[in-house]
């Protein structure tokens, strides 16, 4: 268990400092109130993106070359916030840059950072762009971690490697990234109800 606490311990800090740094931005306040612009979109997009190439760097590298990481944090939370466009587009930042690393496992882990923001883009739509619930959000991060461990065993060859890396990897990453995604519902929402509640009253 203490293996699998590493990354979580390692990465949520940042997650915090960023999260709480996110939420002091105009542009934040205006995706969760619907008025974004293309332009705060695309300063959005940029941003998560920056931070899902971050995440990769303060990964832990495990013997097999493969990265215990919270790369897809940036993309779910930038889909959840913004929808499918915003969301993969974040995605394909930090998968891209991801696969341009190279190793054995650079299309599976590129292939699954672009799909965990379209995913949560979808979820976004389907939840009329409100902010999900915080059980709700575990259970997404959760499902998206997993699937990004099945598509390493897909694609990623040799296949003991593979699996060893979703025995090793993906179990730390579903840690660090459903308590980032936790976090990030925990301090968004309120910003949120907030914006809705003013326009309300006015």
């Amino acid at each position: 268990m203490e293996d699998y606490l590493n990354l979580f311990s390692e990465t949520e800090i940042f997650i915090f400092v960023f999260i709480e740094i996110i939420t002091k931005l105009d542009i934040t306040h205006r995706m969760l109130n619907h008025q974004a612009s293309t332009h705060d979109k695309i300063i959005v997009i940029m941003l998560f993106g920056a931070f899902s190439i971050f995440g990769t760097y303060i990964g832990i590298k495990l013997p097999s070359g493969a990265i215990s990481n919270v790369r897809d944090f940036g993309p779910m939370v930038a889909g959840l916030i913004g929808g499918p466009l915003v969301g993969v587009s974040a995605g394909v930042i930090g998968g891209v840059h991801r696969f341009f690393m190279g190793g054995f496992t650079n299309i599976s882990c590129g292939l699954s950072t672009i799909v965990a923001g379209l995913t949560c883009g979808l979820v976004y739509n389907l939840a009329k762009g409100r902010l999900i619930k915080v059980y709700q959000g575990a259970a997404l991060a959760i499902l998206v971690e997993i699937f990004h461990g099945l598509l390493t065993l897909l694609i990623a060859r040799p296949f003991s490697d593979a699996l060893e890396v979703f025995k090793t990897a993906i179990p730390s990453m579903i840690i660090a990234n459903t308590l980032g995604v936790i976090i990030a519902i925990l301090i968004l929402t309120p910003h949120e109800i907030t914006k809705i509640s003013n326009n309300s009253e006015n």
